[in-house]
């Protein structure tokens, strides 16, 4: 009898343990991979865009908050690609302003950007599992929008937000296929950036394995666009090519030269925006 209640202890003591562990990996998770902001500094009025502020939820409760931002009014009225927009890691859809509503009105087309929760006015707290629910309340709600062609829809991942996005179109892809996808500053994952950046301190080991691009590419079935600088400080464009040379095609690679990693994408970078035109055209086109 008294094995038994030492072994009891003794499982009891290990699971305290494992649990203790995994609430200090959700807390490493927090502090080394996301860096939410709260305070939205500025919204597409501030550059004369018409846009609808929008609340939605996600299958375990929480509420997000996004943008959608119309594409320019035309004469023709022909149907319009929507770009579903990931952000990255630090502040939230404000820092990302000038870059959607030149996304709107050099390619004409509807951007729909959101906070991941925790982010913004949005509720909860990021990890990696709950921003991938996140995007799928996103595309969710995107697709039940009468001025949204759901089958022409983009996806477009900036840094951090290039793993959501891969994550996304592949789990998709049998139902809810995406059109394209456009990474921009993409990562191979969590790990090899704390390679990178924490190569001589010891923290490295403690970064968990997350956002793991680099293993979920292969089976990527959309048309892909790579953006990359060649000066991103950030993520090394080693990291791009790998992930390039890991995914199927059709494929397309663009050197953003000179582009520090949070650049806005905007006026006077004609090689970019010719790259994304050229993606566009490229892809199949489907009558609302």
């Amino acid at each position: 009898m008294a094995k038994l209640v030492q072994l009891a202890t003794v499982l009891f003591v290990l699971l305290a343990l494992f649990v203790t562990g995994m609430r200090l990996l959700e807390s490493l998770e927090w502090k080394f991979i996301f860096f939410p902001t709260a305070t939205i500094e500025q919204t597409p009025a501030d550059y004369g865009a018409a846009y609808e502020d929008v609340y939605f939820s996600t299958v375990d409760g929480e509420q997000l908050d996004g943008w959608f931002v119309p594409a320019p009014t035309t004469e023709s009225g022909d149907p319009k690609d929507t770009i579903l927009w990931f952000h990255g890691n630090g502040g939230n859809l404000g820092h990302r302003t000038e870059s959607v509503v030149w996304l709107t009105r050099r390619l004409n087309v509807n951007v729909f950007i959101f906070d991941y929760r925790g982010y913004g006015r949005s509720t909860g707290q990021p990890t990696e599992s709950g921003v991938y629910l996140d995007s799928r309340a996103a595309l969710t709600y995107l697709r039940t929008r009468d001025d949204v062609i759901p089958e022409r829809i983009i996806f477009l991942g900036r840094s951090l937000g290039t793993a959501v996005a891969v994550e996304l179109a592949v789990a998709s892809q049998k139902d809810t296929y995406a059109a394209g996808l456009i990474l921009v500053s993409p990562l191979t994952s969590t790990k090899d950036m704390a390679r990178v950046h924490n190569r001589f301190n010891p923290v490295r080991f403690l970064v968990p394995d997350r956002f793991n691009s680099l293993s979920r590419i292969p089976r990527l079935q959309c048309p892909l666009l790579m953006v990359h600088s060649d000066r991103d400080e950030m993520i090394p464009l080693e990291q791009a090519q790998r992930l390039y040379d890991a995914a199927g095609e059709p494929k397309s690679f663009h050197l953003w030269s000179g582009a520090g990693h949070n650049d806005e994408i905007g006026p006077g970078q004609e090689g970019l925006w010719k790259s994304f035109e050229a993606f566009l055209t490229s892809l199949p086109k489907m009558a609302g």
